[in-house]
């Protein structure tokens, strides 16, 4: 056992002891979860390729001690593929990208009459929306992977301390979250993804990228930058009523574009043979409102976000213009943003085809005073559904969903066949396809046209 081995294990079985003896209840449960993905024909540059190999085992136990419950839940990943990567605060990954080990939460709950109280590792939900982000912004996510990509699944913890107010109509959390955490990115060199997040060249021009998140510029750990969120809940028999407030770090790097130079020795001059590629993570603040309102069968959802002077990439080209122009190259400029969605759920019952669910999304993404040389469209617009069905008792499940990129109609669509072998395995096929747009454009989703497949998956509970 290595020295950083002996720091982490130790105290980890001493805390576990010490829960086990003064403990007036303790449950556990986990899973073991095997995926298997390979690409489709129309995948091309990785056509027949596996693009998904893992087994994933997940533990996690609570603890009540009167009025206060500790909950622990974390994950041993072993990749096949290799494609694992580390963001430096959510877990260790092995330098080959084989094995991780990840610490999902681990929290102290606590509450007395009004008043609650959860410190540690905690992963925060916001908003209304189905697998989109509009006010969920507190969680950030491992974007790793999109091959049966789970949203939920996807989201990781941050280190906070939430205060919160309760009754029986409301509820107030207060969030102060002293450490910055980003999002995980394609870092691994065997991922997939990489290529298509880090490509090569741009414009045949070589681009040079970071190796891992410790060449990523991230915010000091000092008190001034710290995050702050609130959120005030309100349940009535109309609807159910959120409001946001988010003050923090984008989750993902804004991507500075420095050319390379070369001197030519015979003619004396200097030419550009590349880019040096590096991020920055830069500040952001949000409020947001989000609604459920129920009529009949139906779930009426309504979400906005509001970025003021919220960062936007710029393209390389312009940070090309400045670098020519011998100004200082800026990765982003801040613009207000706004974010909103509609959608409804339905769930309905006919005789002899049983209970469907169906919902349906329109998702609605704007800059003001735009510019052309932000890395974006000015609006950005999409429609998103999804279609279930559960047969033979329950054991069966059905899924459809998919979404369409309405600017350049790129879209990607999943199919899902979930089949109960008995309570506790679960075996499921999942199949993805991303297509390119209109006239080749990759839009949304056809820069993953790639990684469309299908993959395997079984999962035993106990």
């Amino acid at each position: 056992m290595n020295k950083q081995s002996f720091f982490t294990t130790v105290p980890a079985i001493a805390l576990a002891t010490m829960v086990n003896l003064y403990a007036q209840e303790t449950t556990y449960t986990g899973s073991i979860t095997a995926k298997a993905g390979v690409s489709l024909a129309n995948a091309h540059n990785h056509e027949n390729d596996f693009t998904l190999g893992q087994t994933i085992f997940d533990g996690s136990f609570k603890t009540y001690f009167d009025e206060a419950m500790v909950y622990v839940n974390g994950q041993l990943v072993h990749d096949a593929i290799g494609s694992q990567s580390s963001n430096g605060m959510s877990g260790f990954v092995a330098n080959d990208g084989s094995f991780a080990l990840k610490l999902k939460e681990a929290y102290i709950d606590w509450k007395s009459g009004m008043f609650a109280l959860r410190i540690g590792r905690q992963i925060v939900s916001w908003g209304k929306a189905d697998d989109f982000q509009i006010t969920d912004v507190v969680s950030p996510f491992d974007e790793s992977n999109v091959v049966a990509y789970d949203y939920n699944e996807a989201k990781l913890g941050v280190d906070a301390a939430r205060l919160s107010l309760l009754t029986d109509k409301a509820q107030v959390d207060a969030y102060y979250i002293p450490f910055f955490t980003p999002s995980i990115l394609p870092f691994a060199k065997k991922n997939p993804l990489r290529s298509k997040i880090f490509p090569e060249t741009y414009n045949e021009f070589k681009l040079q990228y970071p190796e891992s998140h410790e060449d990523l510029e991230l915010p000091r750990k000092n008190l001034n930058n710290s995050e702050y969120a609130l959120r005030a809940s309100f349940y009535t028999s109309v609807m159910d009523l959120s409001l946001y407030a988010f003050y923090g770090w984008d989750d993902k790097p804004f991507i500075k574009y420095t050319p390379m130079t070369s001197e030519d020795i015979e003619f004396n001059e200097l030419y550009h043979d590349g880019f040096n590629v590096s991020g920055k993570y830069k500040r952001m603040s949000m409020v947001g409102a989000d609604a459920a309102i129920p009529v009949g069968d139906f779930v009426f959802r309504l979400e906005a976000a509001y970025f003021p002077n919220r960062h936007i990439q710029t393209t390389p080209e312009y940070q090309f213009d400045l670098f020519t122009s011998n100004k200082n190259i800026q990765s982003s400029k801040r613009n207000d943003q706004f974010l909103s969605l509609a959608g409804v759920d339905w769930t309905f019952t006919f005789p002899y085809i049983g209970t469907w669910t169906v919902t349906a999304q329109y998702i609605s993404d704007i800059v003001f005073k735009y510019r052309i040389y932000l890395d974006r469209k000015q609006y950005e617009h999409q429609v998103a559904g999804s279609v279930e069905k559960s047969l033979l008792n329950e054991t069966l499940t059905i899924s459809a969903s998919g979404a369409l990129d309405l600017c350049l109609c790129s879209s990607s669509s999943e199919i899902a066949i979930d089949y109960r072998l008995t309570d506790a395995i679960t075996l499921s096929m999942i199949g993805d396809l991303f297509l390119k747009g209109s006239e080749g454009k990759d839009g949304t989703y056809g820069i993953y046209r790639d990684f469309s497949g299908i993959t395997f998956k079984g999962k035993v509970m106990f």
